[in-house]
């Protein structure tokens, strides 16, 4: 049997994963209950926070062992969640043990992001496609690929940088405005409001209001609450961006 420190070292990284890349916080704790289970740990209690992860063990000679984890970059990567999850069922079965499993977790916890070559077209597109969708035209397509772009290039220097959040998703806001107006001017039979739509359809916190709503409904008030409230504040920011341009501009477009 692996030793209670790398028993709980690895669970503690599979947590923290889970809450990194956007994974519900029940799906962090029952991540952790399970892969206790799988490497017999008599008893466990564990309450995930999205800023953090509040943890005992049991050992077996009937002491208790806590850590706290704290979390303190969030963002969306179903991919390194998908991977966790791998792990965690195969320790839970008993095909992994405590050192091998820590071991994959750390390679997964230290894998570059996407790249920007791969992220670059595909935000571009998104948002172009969004404003179609929206009603515009193939014109207001070609303006929002480029707005999509250029906050594709601007948002990974904000996260590097630890710019909050909320000033990213205003600053995001702003510039899509700014880009969609100067669009317009350029392009004539453009629309500012399909493009301004469109674009900004992949800056919306949806993923984030549906764990909100997840969590809420099993129960985790507090994280539920925190949630909803970070994505509202998130959506309002962006608003606000996008409304300041816009008065700054003169409502030219408009």
């Amino acid at each position: 049997m692996d030793s209670i420190a790398v028993t709980l070292d690895a669970v503690c990284l599979a947590s923290r994963i889970i809450l990194e890349s956007g994974g519900e916080t029940y799906r962090a704790e029952e991540t952790v209950e399970r892969m206790c289970q799988g490497l017999g740990v008599p008893q466990v209690d564990v309450l995930a926070l999205p800023t953090g992860l509040m943890l005992t063990l049991e050992t077996a000679e009937g002491g208790t062992i806590t850590r706290i984890v704290r979390v303190r970059t969030r963002g969306i990567n179903l991919d390194r969640i998908d991977r966790c999850n791998d792990i965690s069922r195969k320790v839970a079965e008993g095909k992994m043990g405590a050192q091998e499993a820590l071991q994959k977790l750390t390679e997964i916890h230290e894998m570059r992001p996407f790249r920007q070559w791969a992220l670059l077209p595909a935000s571009a597109l998104s948002a172009a496609f969004f404003t179609v969708m929206l009603g515009g035209n193939w014109f207001d397509f070609a303006v929002s690929f480029f707005c999509g772009a250029l906050v594709q290039l601007v948002m990974p220097p904000l996260s590097k940088h630890r710019v909050p959040t909320l000033i990213s998703s205003m600053l995001a806001g702003a510039l899509t405005t700014l880009m969609a107006l100067i669009g317009t001017m350029i392009l004539d039979n453009t629309h500012v409001e399909s493009i301004i739509a469109g674009a900004i359809m992949p800056l919306l916190p949806g993923l984030a209001t549906t764990n909100a709503i997840r969590d809420t409904l099993r129960g985790d008030l507090v994280s539920g609450g925190a949630r909803i409230i970070e994505a509202m504040l998130c959506a309002v920011m962006l608003a606000a961006g996008i409304g300041l341009t816009l008065s700054m501009w003169g409502g030219v477009g408009l």
